[in-house]
């Protein structure tokens, strides 16, 4: 998944939830591999807790005229929130042989190298725009966002991550918001992780569009926006010149 969202726009604030693992003291923010890793079967060791980002963003497009070719409108760049909803929260489980949220990802073998996450708070906001994810953490109901760590099979130092993210979206939006999504947000992370927190991009594949609704119950509401592209940066890397240039203002904004 190679999908560089270039001109994107950030409507990605995308994290909260109750994860079934408790709720840890919310703390500091995390340097990047603080928590777990890196080396290899870091995800066997990797003991249940909570990573804290403070360095996060995101750009989404969105399209707002509701046509056929599903295109981006109008573009935003998303930064977190003023305290107290400045990080991002990630619950995550001890090792598993297998998945709880995802059936099928992980092998009953005996070999812990499956970890079930949970986003249990993030708020961005970009162009009078917030975007929030996360049980709880809206006007209305946001389901959570839940995801997960599985180790690569062929290189134990690395290992795949993603979420189902479901949020609201409030502020200058069409139909006047908030606009919630009933289809979850899936973003991976690419190249996969080495440790927690990363340093990663979360993509979510283009040409997939999310239509986001007045309602947050599925089969209710009106569709008046779909969410067409969307990254979500942890821990951006102002050193790497290779980037997307449309991490730009996102990365100034961190140095």
């Amino acid at each position: 998944m190679k999908n560089r969202i270039v001109g994107s726009v950030g409507i990605v604030a995308l994290f909260a939830g109750f994860l079934l693992f408790g709720h840890p003291p919310v703390r500091a923010g995390d340097a990047p591999c603080e928590d777990c890793g890196p080396g290899p079967h870091w995800v066997d060791n990797c003991v249940a807790g909570q990573d804290a980002v403070s360095n996060s963003g995101a750009v989404v497009g969105i399209d707002a005229d509701l046509d056929s070719n599903c295109t981006i409108d109008f573009n935003l760049i998303m930064v977190p929130c003023g305290a107290p909803d400045d990080k991002l929260l990630i619950n995550r489980s001890g090792p598993l042989d297998q998945s709880a949220f995802f059936p099928g990802i992980g092998t009953n073998d005996g070999h812990l190298d499956v970890i079930d996450t949970e986003i249990i708070s993030m708020c961005l906001v970009g162009g009078g725009v917030t975007l929030k994810a996360g049980l709880g953490s809206g006007s209305g109901v946001i389901f959570p966002s839940n995801g997960v760590i599985e180790e690569n099979s062929v290189d134990p130092n690395k290992a795949l991550s993603f979420f189902d993210v479901f949020f609201e979206v409030s502020g200058p939006v069409p139909g006047g918001g908030p606009l919630y999504n009933h289809e979850p947000l899936r973003i991976q992370a690419d190249p996969d992780i080495t440790c927690v927190p990363p340093k990663a991009n979360y993509f979510h594949p283009t040409g997939i569009c999310i239509d986001l609704w007045d309602d947050p119950n599925p089969g209710q509401g009106t569709v008046w926006a779909r969410l067409v592209e969307a990254e979500h940066m942890v821990n951006p890397d102002t050193t790497n010149s290779t980037e997307s240039e449309s991490w730009g203002g996102i990365k100034n904004m961190f140095r």
